[in-house]
């Protein structure tokens, strides 16, 4: 990871570039922040494990993808914010690794360890797609008024590519 900075996010605020965003983690940090890209997005794909907790994005306008594979060939930049470093890993590794298109962007918003984020990198990279380690800081509160503190690392000018999404 070449490149390390912080950022304010205010996802949403300022409209996105990319028609086509996927999140993937809508749980107490990202559905709020799902909230905040669906409020500017021409669209906002969606996936989550427990299916319930989509209901509340898809009355809003998201689309909810039944496989997470599906999400992955129909976004052109996926953000995941998911529990934990297993978690993680069995979604990048097992899942989005295999079905990444060339010159896709992932940003992993969760807490992960550094071996964790640099293994789905580099993973990614295999499939010439890029990652963005994008762990947050400001709790649930931030991620509703769109506040939260990023601190990302990645290729630089990939970071380029999506730093307007925030």
């Amino acid at each position: 990871m070449e490149k390390i900075s912080l950022f304010m996010m205010g996802l949403g605020q300022n409209g996105l570039q990319m028609t086509k965003i996927g999140f993937i983690g809508i749980g107490l940090m990202g559905l709020p922040m799902a909230k905040n890209i669906l409020k500017k997005n021409n669209q906002l794909n969606i996936w989550n494990r427990t299916k319930s907790k989509t209901e509340e994005l898809v009355k809003l306008g998201a689309k909810n993808f039944d496989n997470i594979k599906d999400l992955v060939q129909q976004s052109e930049v996926v953000i995941t914010m998911l529990a934990n470093d297993d978690v993680c890993k069995d979604i990048y590794l097992k899942n989005l690794s295999e079905v990444c298109k060339d010159n896709q962007i992932f940003i992993d918003m969760s807490s992960t360890t550094q071996d964790t984020a640099i293994n789905i990198g580099k993973s990614l990279n295999k499939k010439k797609s890029f990652f963005i380690d994008a762990p947050v800081s400001g709790g649930t509160i931030g991620a509703e008024n769109g506040t939260l503190a990023i601190m990302a690392g990645g290729d630089e000018s990939t970071f380029k590519k999506i730093e307007n999404i925030f």
